[in-house]
């Protein structure tokens, strides 16, 4: 009798046991799905919100890019001038430009203004400062924006630059009516002035550098070959002086904020 309710009292604590085993278990897997679910919900939520900030960049206007250029150039051409140690000179300048620029994925306005000076292969030594305006079309995003790191491109402007011509190839004002020249003079004389304003047409390719932190950094190389609009000049013997075949050779950087 007594072992009987042994057994009994056994099976009972062992059917009571596996009861509060099979509620824990219960419990935890009501738990575990509870959790699950919320988990479930949080990376919905969070995949519903990528994806409306996705629409949400696709329906944004296009990125404007606001910055300022630094850049070397290498312009040079031929002089046609009644002036003989001026007529079929060929001269090269070595110079640097600053300027702004503001554009979008498709192409990039710029200003700029720059000094140079010819360099020592040139017999006569020559200043020129050059002011311009230019804009630039990706070729590459004319059918489809696509970002590629680098950017081929064709570019069109305009550009006004003066001239100042130094040297003893023409007689000084004081010794204008004896017609011989100063040469004790160490410093060349500023014989005169000249302005040219021409269009220029060019290609060139940009390296593309951009961050999440919305900056840019854009390095490039471009040639631009230039159209002799008008001229002027401040003193009859350079009356008729005029550019052939300009062309200059750019590398620069444009860096800035994107909006």
């Amino acid at each position: 009798m007594t072992t009987t309710r042994l057994k009994y009292n056994s099976v009972k604590g062992l059917m009571l046991f596996c009861l509060f085993a099979i509620m824990s278990l219960k419990s935890c897997m009501v738990s575990a799905q509870s959790s699950r679910k919320q988990l479930d919900e949080l990376i919905s939520r969070k995949a519903k919100a990528w994806d409306d900030s996705i629409k949400g960049l696709k329906l944004k206007k296009q990125p404007l890019y606001m910055g300022a250029e630094l850049s070397m150039a290498v312009p040079q051409y031929i002089l046609k001038s009644r002036v003989a140690a001026l007529d079929g000179l060929r001269v090269n300048y070595l110079g640097t430009n600053i300027g702004g620029v503001i554009g979008n994925p498709i192409g990039k306005l710029k200003a700029n203004v720059g000094m140079y000076y010819s360099e020592p292969s040139v017999p006569y030594t020559m200043e020129m400062l050059q002011g311009g305006i230019s804009g630039n079309i990706y070729l590459l995003r004319l059918k489809k924006i696509q970002y590629h790191s680098f950017e081929p491109y064709t570019t069109v402007g305009f550009s006004r630059q003066q001239t100042k011509f130094y040297g003893n190839y023409l007689p000084s004002a004081d010794n204008s009516t004896t017609g011989q020249n100063n040469y004790s003079v160490t410093d060349q004389p500023l014989l005169g002035k000249t302005g040219f304003t021409q269009m220029n047409v060019g290609a060139g390719i940009e390296y593309q550098l951009e961050n999440c932190n919305n900056l840019f950094v854009h390095l490039f190389a471009e040639i631009n070959y230039g159209v002799l609009i008008s001229s002027n000049a401040s003193r009859t013997a350079f009356s008729g002086t005029r550019l052939s075949t300009p062309t200059t050779v750019s590398l620069g950087i444009s860096f800035g904020i994107i909006k």
